[in-house]
């Protein structure tokens, strides 16, 4: 789909930054947070031990209080984030109002996060003898979780760069709205028009903190949650 192949954003050496940003303030970047991307790209934060954040966004978008965000409402809660993000109002995001969203609204996505379980297949080389008919993706490269991909339903890294369809740098409010409608057809896996919070994947994030570090005890695939985390 176009929403994987419009993300033209490099996060190179954001690893080697991880750890001194991470130590740094809590309120931007996460450490002692819990953070959701809505699929627009508009970050929401809670205090550990609070409920995750993707609560605030689903009843944002909600509007009407149904229990289930519609196709009108998605879109709605879309272009609210998008006139947040256009701030001299010229129906066009531009490149320094990308880099006011990067540096001053979701500073997470310039960071890698160390609590996030990364694939463990990096190699780029696909190599037959790994593949097995238990993990068909064995010996598959498989990329690293970076970016707002790392708190996200979607897996996007920079998802105002996402929009940008023809690769102008800007995102004009028609390419944010087209993104817009692609992003509640991928989240409206049932296609009835309607998005409910128990059709909504688990982000990264949200399935690291339930997974404890290998030797912990409660053993792989056990649901305890991580001290520290959610």
């Amino acid at each position: 789909m176009r929403h994987t192949s419009l993300i033209a954003f490099s996060l190179l050496g954001a690893s080697l930054i991880a750890g001194a940003a991470f130590a740094q303030d809590p309120i931007t970047n996460g450490f002692g947070q819990t953070i959701f991307f809505s699929p627009s790209g508009e970050p929401f934060r809670a205090p550990t031990g609070q409920p995750y954040p993707l609560a605030k966004w689903f009843n944002q978008a909600d509007t009407n209080k149904d229990g289930k965000i519609s196709h009108d409402e998605f879109v709605a809660d879309a272009m609210a984030f998008f006139d947040k993000l256009d701030v001299n109002h010229d129906n066009y995001i531009s490149s320094p109002e990308n880099t006011r969203y990067e540096n001053q609204i979701a500073p997470e996505i310039q960071t890698i996060d160390p609590r996030i379980a990364q694939p463990k297949q990096s190699s780029r080389q696909f190599d037959p003898e790994m593949s097995t008919g238990t993990d068909p993706n064995a010996g598959r490269y498989r990329k690293s979780i970076v970016g707002a991909s790392q708190y996200s339903l979607i897996d996007e890294p920079q998802p105002v760069r996402a929009a940008d369809a023809n690769f102008d740098f800007k995102v004009s409010r028609d390419e944010w709205l087209d993104t817009a409608q692609q992003r509640f057809t991928i989240l409206d896996r049932n296609g009835d028009g309607f998005i409910t919070l128990d059709e909504l994947p688990k982000t990264p994030a949200q399935l690291s903190a339930e997974t404890p570090p290998p030797g912990e005890k409660g053993g792989k695939g056990s649901k305890k949650k991580r001290s520290g985390l959610f």
